[in-house]
């Protein structure tokens, strides 16, 4: 059994690897961008990593990001003829959750499973449970975010082509979201927006609570697509053009004396592009993404529009957010917050994930599934 963390995750155009030691630190990591096929690539950035570690690497978490996680949410309520233990009838009624969710979605997987609510005694709410104590009634209000089980396949498949097994796959921009929050300090909403390359996906918490989440097929690939095609550009240029553009004037000073790389800011002018054109291109797609992915939710349209809420911007796409847009946010948010994404911290985010106290339910649901325990579990509940 090895004595380190192996987490992975998987992106449109890159994978990027960490390794960590019993202590939580980071002894390797590593990016490999995909290129011939998905097998190749993860086959390489694997075995440079056992050559590197001198071990073997046999189970990985993977993080994994698609516009067709969906979230939805139940609230199941149990009431007991005397006193009961609520140790003992706790982690039941998830799992019973867990079941009835899967049950009535049975071409879908749960990916993960957060608890907003708990209510005991029809009034009492308790934060988390620390202590047993009895009680005569329990009321959870869960929400779950899932993914389809034919893709989940697919990836585990890629996987056990290379030797490798899937300890557990969790959404890439919910746990990130999940570990940002945990540095803000905040008993008002906070939002988060994760701009990947093909998908972004857009998250709300209240009070500290999930509150919604939706993934959308469109990125920041498709800003340069649009690049490209309004200005007839080449895709790789229009790329490079959309991210050195809007850097700060100090970047883009030093870019303009450079003489060791092409350069795309001060080469509009000698392929007579225009700013304001470029401008309102980027500026139309990052107001569709962000409208689609967060705005368009009941809790933003209720906001005091004199209150200030900061948005938490996250992903490959936050690189084009801190150049002064006129962006729809700008109304509403007063401040955007953006994390500098290393190799390393997305895994980093992964590992925390993994040993949080939320994902437990997750891991110890597979345990029960692989003994037949929820077919026996139902039943029993349903008695």
């Amino acid at each position: 059994m090895n004595n380190f963390d192996a987490i992975l995750d998987v992106g449109s155009k890159n994978l990027k690897l960490g390794v960590f030691n019993n202590e939580n630190k980071n002894i390797y990591s590593a990016k490999k961008i995909i290129n011939d096929t998905f097998e190749k690539s993860l086959n390489i950035l694997v075995r440079d990593a056992e050559k590197y570690l001198s071990s073997h690497i046999d189970d990985v978490v993977v993080l994994y990001d698609s516009p067709k996680y969906y979230s939805l949410e139940i609230s199941i309520k149990k009431v007991f003829d005397y006193s009961t233990s609520i140790k003992k009838i706790y982690n039941d009624l998830i799992q019973e959750a867990h079941f009835l969710i899967s049950r009535n979605n049975f071409k879908d997987q749960v990916i993960h499973l957060i608890i907003n609510n708990i209510i005991v005694d029809e009034n009492k709410t308790l934060d988390k449970i620390t202590n047993d104590f009895k009680i005569k009634s329990l009321v959870l209000e869960i929400k779950f975010i899932c993914l389809n089980k034919i893709l989940i396949e697919n990836i585990t498949n890629k996987f056990k082509n290379n030797n490798l097994k899937i300890l557990n796959l969790y959404c890439t921009s919910y746990v990130k979201a999940y570990s940002f929050k945990k540095q803000l300090v905040s008993k008002d909403y906070l939002y988060f927006i994760d701009i990947g390359f093909e998908r972004s996906s857009g998250f709300i918490f209240n009070n500290n609570k999930f509150e919604s989440f939706k993934s959308i097929p469109i990125g920041g690939n498709n800003i340069t697509k649009d690049i490209s095609k309004i200005l007839k550009l080449s895709i790789e240029y229009s790329e490079d053009l959309k991210i050195k553009f809007n850097r700060s004037e100090n970047d883009i000073s030093f870019i303009k004396n450079s003489t060791n790389e092409i350069n795309p800011f001060s080469e509009t002018i000698e392929k007579n592009i225009s700013i304001d054109l470029l401008k309102q291109i980027i500026v139309a797609r990052l107001d569709e993404i962000i409208e689609l992915s967060i705005l368009d939710s009941a809790s933003i349209k209720n906001l005091n529009s004199l209150s200030k809420h900061k948005l938490i911007i996250t992903g490959g796409g936050s690189l084009l957010l801190p150049n002064n847009y006129n962006l729809s946010i700008n109304k509403i948010f007063s401040e955007l917050v953006s994390y500098d994404e290393n190799d390393s911290l997305v895994c980093e985010t992964g590992l925390d994930y993994h040993k949080s106290n939320e994902s437990f339910h997750i891991k110890i649901r597979e345990k029960f599934k692989k003994s037949g325990f929820f077919e026996n579990f139902f039943n029993l509940f349903s008695k």
